[in-house]
């Protein structure tokens, strides 16, 4: 591309209130004008001219909330995620174990009670069998619940007399030995022992994971990952490579290492920056962790899991706010969200535009919408888990599911709310995303899940765009396509303002551009 371009012939969805326009110019990384027929313009005659043929123009779609390390890295590992049966799940493990060396590790994700039908975890042994004594690591696929193997359990030293970690547990056999699935922070005992991966096969798998984001228009990501992941980050940003926009959420662990080297809110660069810190409440919906004010269907007396108790988050939120960080608080329940609520109250003022967030939100008291309101808290949702989670709702919480993935009810309400995916969990598709969230329902299906919390595609996607942007304390940046801003904006082959909801999900992208550089461009696109 030339350093100088205009865009004309299209329908640029800028994101500010009634702007749409029919062209744009973009010089030196950045949008220099917008309006209509700026061809005529004089000043951008010298400009190389791009004639769209009246496609449209959005934004550069920005997921806001994923694990783009993970997500990389599970490109190289076993999926198990739509196995509609626990005899296949096995069939497919003992495939791909037989492919890997004696010592490899079978590491695998997306395994499922409610996909699969089972009435009960899986123990250690059924993964014995068809593992030939490598170790093995598969996590749900809501990645709270771990199943391993006893191979796996002896290289993390975990036995009958192993204590369950505070905001976790090991759960064991009649005859107390540990079972093989861990559940909650009792899983990130056994990711410490697992391996790292070469640099070469992480760079491998991230230059995959990159393709697949330029293919679904993402220009950028909120990314919650290990503290390698940071390293890594950082590394390809140095070197101008990251290739998207990221704004990283820092393990909780960690800070007291930030603590020490005054690491602040926003360091970094343009195309990678501190963000907050990432804390857990809750556990989550399918691994029946997440916490709430009533117990799950046919449970004797599971209210889910106080992962992190709230006068814990309180202690962490102020520390944190001595560097300038918000907080991004995973809470699924609506006991987790009203404990997170609880602990953001009175918590220190924030400057630079820094926003507390509350991850996933699933579950919410309308009592407690005033208060999300209130404080200012950044609802981070995603609304593909919506579809994807209508059974587990009507089976785990039954009526209360009226108060799930209440859409509609926050907009109303003024809450400011961010879209993601929660990749590698649910795919990497904000446009999927934004069809989840105008249809409430799966693909093809006519259940929709409450109607009435149903939004506009227009709506969606200023969450997939300025919301972001918003949440991170970046609208005077990134979001808008206005002059002044990063020049990241995506071709569609379809308005998909004017596109029916149940037809969204097959609009195309067609290119995508990221600070003014073509990351891809679809074959029926000549650029």
């Amino acid at each position: 591309m030339k350093a100088k371009y205009l865009i004309c012939n299209t329908r640029i969805y800028t994101q500010a209130e009634g702007l749409v326009a029919n062209s744009m110019a973009v010089g030196n990384n950045r949008i220099a004008a917008v309006g209509n027929n700026l061809d005529h313009d004089p000043d951008f005659w010298s400009y190389s001219k791009i004639d769209l043929k009246g496609k449209a123009v959005i934004p550069g779609l920005v997921d806001a909330h994923t694990h783009f390390h993970s997500f990389a890295l599970s490109l190289g590992q076993l999926k198990i995620d739509g196995v509609d049966s626990f005899d296949k799940c096995l069939a497919r493990i003992k495939r791909f174990a037989a492919d890997l060396g004696k010592n490899e590790w079978v590491i695998g994700q997306g395994y499922s009670l409610d996909g699969m039908n089972m009435k009960a975890e899986p123990d250690r042994y059924l993964l014995d069998r068809v593992t030939g004594g490598r170790p093995a690591v598969i996590y749900s696929k809501d990645t709270h619940t771990v199943w391993i193997n006893s191979r796996a359990l002896e290289v993390a030293g975990i036995t009958a007399d192993t204590p369950d970690p505070e905001g976790g547990w090991i759960v064991h056999s009649e005859d107390g030995s540990p079972s093989g699935i861990l559940k909650e922070k009792a899983a990130w005992m056994i990711s410490q022992v697992i391996p790292r991966p070469t640099k070469g096969a992480v760079d491998k798998f991230f230059g995959r994971a990159l393709d697949y984001a330029h293919r679904k228009g993402v220009t950028g990501v909120h990314s919650v990952d290990s503290p390698e992941a940071f390293v890594y980050f950082s590394d390809r940003a140095e070197k101008d490579k990251l290739g998207l926009r990221i704004d990283y959420y820092m393990t909780a662990e960690k800070l007291p290492e930030l603590l020490k080297n005054r690491v602040y809110y926003g360091t970094g660069t343009e195309f990678f920056r501190l963000a907050g810190i990432k804390l857990f409440a809750d556990g989550a919906l399918s691994s029946r962790s997440a916490l709430c004010f009533h117990k799950y269907l046919g449970s004797k007396d599971n209210y889910g899991v106080e992962v992190t108790s709230t006068e814990k988050m309180k202690k962490l939120i102020r520390e944190a706010s001595r560097l300038g960080l918000p907080c991004a608080i995973h809470a699924i329940g609506d006991k987790g969200a009203c404990n997170v609520l609880d602990a953001l109250e009175g918590a220190p003022p924030l400057d630079f535009g820094a926003r507390h967030r509350i991850e996933h939100l699933q579950l919410l008291r309308r009592k407690d919408i005033p208060r999300v309101k209130r404080l200012r808290v950044v609802a981070s949702m995603q609304p593909s888990h919506c579809p994807s989670d209508i059974e587990k709702i009507r089976r785990h919480w039954g009526r209360r599911g009226a108060n799930a993935f209440v859409f509609r009810t926050l907009i109303d309400s003024g809450v400011d709310l961010a879209f993601g995916s929660d990749c590698p969990i649910e795919p990497l598709d904000p446009l999927a995303g934004i069809a989840a969230a105008v249809r409430r329902a799966l693909p093809g299906s006519r259940d929709v899940f409450y109607p009435d919390q149903r939004i506009t595609p227009a709506e969606a996607l200023y969450r997939f765009t300025v919301g972001p942007a918003i949440a991170t304390g970046q609208q005077h940046r990134r979001g808008y396509l206005l002059p002044g801003y990063v020049a990241d904006f995506v071709v569609l082959s379809d308005d998909l303002t004017k596109t029916a909801p149940g037809r969204i999900y097959d609009i195309e992208v067609l290119a995508t551009f990221l600070d003014g550089r073509v990351k891809y461009c679809h074959s029926a696109l000549n650029l």
